[in-house]
């Protein structure tokens, strides 16, 4: 373990630390974002009235339109002069989601990630290589931050074709792989392309991020490769990658739970579910301080689980991720929202709002948005190259957006 002080706490202090964080947090944020404060006397509530961890369930959600409708800075609880970085992704409306981090929010991401990575069997006689997709610039440089901070040796995201990464992994004799479950995929399919074999290289781990990875997957990916297969989950709103992570006994997702606060909720009602009940994962942070969200809904169907994990590790974990509860969803880890979709085709086509349809597929291990456009007569040509243009014009806008492969298929619009 990295921090055994904190990960094998016994409950009944883990719970006493919680309690006494939140009563931190929820008093810093009524105190300096406008947002909260609303929401506090509108209930007729303070601070001082969350008595107990039961007592958060009085407090209503924040959503991810709550973070857009306070687009850029409304949501800060310090000033900007004490901020030291800023993320922004694209959130379910045109505007993005911004989040800021003190030098100690900072500080406090390293550790969690090196936590993380300890508890894949990572140390610092490991290279580790990550192979992430540009959408996933964030979670980029957060891996890339935690592997450093560890003290292992570390080879960046680059934007090279799979062969040459491929080559790397190989002559650079790469011990832990950074990736998605999909790109892990099309690795596999390019190994074959290239007659690469497992033992031509040196690899024994995988670390895999950003999306789901039921065991039939993880299976698929560790028997090709030759490698122990270890995840983690988070979310960008709420810092990234970190939140929870899996462990060398393959027992869930232990969960920060020192420092952010999982319940589950019913997606529809918003009740409290009781032990091991699948539902929405919501999450209240307990020690960032220059974003501190309450009650935030996560929109990942999930569940906590309590009994005890054989590595020894008390913090509750999170069970298998089983998709969404909204309309979001995951091309290759990059979660995007089917309005995005619409307001960027809508930009591509000079203000047109064409009908769509979009399925995820997978091409040679790669996930892919399939996007059938319905549009207008006057979109049409007789010539080949101009349709060509139309589609290469959407994929690219969607590529620059919101970094996620598209394949086009137009469909004129019936009168």
């Amino acid at each position: 373990m990295r921090q055994p002080e904190y990960e094998a706490l016994a409950s009944e202090d883990l719970e006493q630390l919680q309690l006494e964080r939140l009563q931190s947090t929820l008093t810093r944020a009524f105190r300096q974002v406008k947002f909260y404060r609303r929401q506090f006397e509108r209930l007729g509530l303070r601070p001082e009235d969350v008595r107990s961890l039961g007592d958060l369930a009085r407090l209503p959600f924040t959503t991810r339109a709550d973070l857009s409708e306070n687009y850029p800075y409304g949501l800060f609880a310090v000033p900007l002069r004490d901020i030291v970085r800023i993320v922004s992704s694209p959130g379910t409306t045109e505007k993005p989601l911004v989040v800021g981090y003190t030098s100690q929010d900072v500080k406090l991401w390293l550790e969690l990630l090196a936590r993380l990575y300890t508890a894949a069997g990572v140390g610092r006689e490991d290279i580790v290589q990550l192979i992430l997709p540009p959408g996933l610039a964030n979670w980029r440089r957060d891996l890339q931050a935690g592997a450093e901070y560890l003290g292992a040796s570390v080879i960046p995201a680059a934007t090279l074709n799979f062969a040459k990464e491929l080559m790397v992994l190989r002559d650079y004799k790469t011990s832990v792989l950074v990736t998605t479950p999909s790109l892990a995929l099309h690795l596999l399919t390019v190994m074959q392309q290239m007659d690469l074999v497992p033992a031509d290289l040196s690899l024994k781990k995988a670390l895999l991020v950003a999306a789901p990875l039921p065991p039939p997957l993880r299976r698929e990916i560790e028997e090709g490769l030759q490698v122990r297969a270890c995840t983690a989950y988070g979310i960008t709103e709420v810092m990234g990658p970190g939140l929870a992570y899996s462990c060398e006994a393959d027992g869930g997702l232990h969960f920060s739970a020192d420092h952010f606060y999982p319940e589950i909720v019913d997606p529809v009602s918003g009740a409290p579910l009781p032990e091991g009940a699948e539902g929405e994962l919501v999450i209240t942070t307990l020690s960032t301080l220059a974003f501190p969200l309450v009650r935030f809904k996560s929109g990942d169907r999930t569940s906590l689980l309590t009994e005890p994990c054989p590595c020894g590790r008390t913090l509750v974990r999170l069970g298998e991720v089983r998709g969404r509860v909204d309309a979001i969803f995951s091309v290759g880890g990059i979660k995007v929202h089917p309005r995005q979709i619409g307001a960027l085709l809508s930009q591509a086509l000079g203000g047109h709002a064409p009908e769509f349809h979009c399925q995820v597929a997978t091409e040679a291990g790669l996930e892919i948005l399939d996007i059938e456009l319905t549009v207008a007569e006057a979109f049409f040509s007789d010539e080949i190259k101009a349709l060509e243009g139309l589609c290469r014009r959407v994929r690219r806008h969607l590529q620059d957006h919101l970094g996620i492969n598209a394949r086009i298929t137009l469909k004129e619009l019936a009168i």
